[in-house]
């Protein structure tokens, strides 16, 4: 578990600066006991401070050797573990997914409860479920930011 050294410079100047904020937790959890444990990091990291979003969970097959092998009950196993541990200590929880995970890697059915963040870069959302996050770029700009940004919609169903 490492904690980003930014975070909390990050969150003050966004709150400072009028923004909405939330927190976004990069899994490599292969274990749903290991999920509970990176909830249990978050949450005592941010303990005290509101938040305007969602916590949000992203797993994915970026920790070479570690996560080779998981299936899809695993992976699901994981998210439903993060979700419910920090549902339960009152925040609310968004998974993040691209199209393949969500149609070959995870149980969406299983985590429906729980809001979802689409990561697919395209000009037309053409994925066929509810989403209450859409990153449609990695190719955005902001000013004061020299590099390209992720852009996203986030969608509000009343």
């Amino acid at each position: 578990l490492n904690e980003d050294t930014y975070w909390l410079s990050n969150f003050r100047g966004a709150t400072a600066a009028g923004l909405q904020v939330g927190v976004y937790f990069f899994s490599q959890a292969i274990t749903p006991e290991e999920a509970v444990e990176e909830a249990e990091f978050l949450l005592d990291m941010i303990d005290g401070w509101e938040l305007d979003l969602p916590i949000v969970y992203d797993w994915e097959f970026a920790g070479g050797p570690r996560t080779d092998g998981m299936d899809y009950d695993a992976i699901t196993a994981c998210a439903l573990a993060f979700c419910e541990t920090v549902e339960a200590a009152g925040y609310p929880v968004m998974v993040s997914f691209n199209p393949y995970m969500a149609y070959y890697q995870i149980d969406l059915e299983a985590l429906e409860k729980y809001g979802f963040w689409l990561a697919m870069w395209s000009e037309e959302m053409t994925f066929p479920y509810k989403v209450d996050m859409w990153q449609h770029t990695d190719r955005g700009s902001v000013a004061g930011i020299e590099t390209d940004v992720d852009l996203d919609i986030y969608f509000i169903y009343e």
